[in-house]
């Protein structure tokens, strides 16, 4: 049986690498799989690395532009080429371009339709909208209960669509990274003296680095041994360090940049934060997890459906620096709880949150759509 996956983000994060990681399982299940992404985009390169077959025809480009009629007539081919029994469509401009070139198709021609829904961000509620998410989507895949919950209250949405399939790491990575720890802190000029608490992901406002940066004075007055790291990049990197700058902190903060090396910087932390105004389950939760680490983020979300408070972290209200301030003051200050928390949060990862439960549902969904 034959799936095509579709995305139209070049660079990456969350999104690629669960699409990456479900289309490495599913053809490990025997699984005909095809990954259609933009030239030159890391989801095209990472998915011809790990040996599947990738269609680079389609640019998917925004907006109404002459692109998009190149886009919908190479959708045309590869549906008439590959003949997919599902399309399995990860964004909305892929979405639109499937939906046009699905016009040019006869109907008996065209595959079974899931779209995943990986952001927290609300559908708008235009006539097109209204008509793909109701009519054209014959399965909605959600990655947190919070997305669900979200599109279940659109009276257009039928309920029985949606199915909530959590995104997974391999959490054996994180595990084997610890022997590394000490040579990464001392690359950042930190040492055993320190509490190290890090961030991981781009840098833009949903991340809510501002959030944090405004908990940092409050942290360090209590607990001065504390220091932060900031690893990766994004549109906000120059506002950020100016804003660092200005805060007076540069000396207790690092913006680390980006790194291919994730699993070996978190094993550098001694505790994980991620201060979300906007996340649809969270990858870097998840990573952090994996690692062991104790974890205190925002309630933002699908962070919940990762993080319990108090049983597998902390959670503070989203932009509420005041509190993000004082669960890392109580992590820092109480090594039982980081103990405690951190082998909590692994468990639940390694649980529910696995490669082999990602790939089972989504196999599950794809055999159970097609029998209908």
């Amino acid at each position: 049986m034959k799936v095509l996956h579709t995305n139209f983000l070049r660079g990456w994060g969350g999104q690629s690498n669960r699409i990456l990681t479900e289309c490495v399982g599913l053809a490990g299940k025997n699984w005909d799989v095809l990954v259609s992404a933009p030239p030159g985009s890391q989801l095209a390169l990472r998915s011809r690395d790990a040996g599947l077959a990738v269609d680079t025809t389609i640019n998917y480009v925004g907006g109404v532009r002459w692109g998009l009629i190149h886009d919908v007539m190479a959708m045309k081919r590869l549906l008439q080429s590959y003949q997919p029994d599902i399309i399995h469509l990860h964004g909305g401009r892929d979405s639109w371009a499937y939906a046009k070139a699905a016009l040019l198709v006869p109907a008996e021609a065209r595959p079974v339709v899931i779209r995943s829904k990986h952001n927290i961000f609300p559908v708008s509620d235009h006539p097109l909208n209204r008509w793909q998410y109701g009519k054209s989507f014959e399965s909605i895949v959600c990655i947190s209960s919070a997305i669900a919950r979200q599109l279940a209250e659109k009276s257009y949405i039928d309920p029985a669509k949606l199915t909530v399939i959590p995104s997974a790491i391999d959490s054996y990575k994180y595990e084997v990274a610890d022997n590394v720890r000490a040579e990464l802190r001392e690359e950042f000029g930190y040492n055993d003296q320190h509490m190290v608490i890090g961030i991981t992901g781009r840098l833009r406002r949903e991340k809510a680095h501002d959030v944090l940066f405004r908990a940092v004075p409050l942290v360090v007055e209590q607990c001065p041994e504390a220091r932060f790291i900031c690893f990766g990049s994004g549109s906000l990197g120059g506002e950020l360090a100016q804003e660092l700058k200005n805060s007076g902190m540069t000396g207790h903060v690092q913006m680390g940049g980006f790194r291919t090396d994730v699993a070996q910087c978190l094993a550098a932390l001694d505790i994980y934060t991620q201060p979300s105004r906007s996340e649809g389950l969270g990858t870097s939760v998840l990573e952090a997890g994996a690692a062991g680490l104790p974890i205190v983020a925002s309630d933002s979300g699908g962070i919940p459906d990762i993080i319990e408070h108090e049983v597998t972290g902390l959670l503070a209200r989203v932009e509420d620096h005041r509190a993000l301030a004082d669960g890392l003051v109580r992590m820092i200050q109480d090594r039982d709880l980081r103990v405690r928390l951190g082998l909590a949060a692994r468990e639940r990862v390694k649980r529910i949150f696995s490669v082999e439960t990602l790939v089972v549902n989504t196999d599950r969904l794809y055999r159970n759509l097609l029998s209908r």
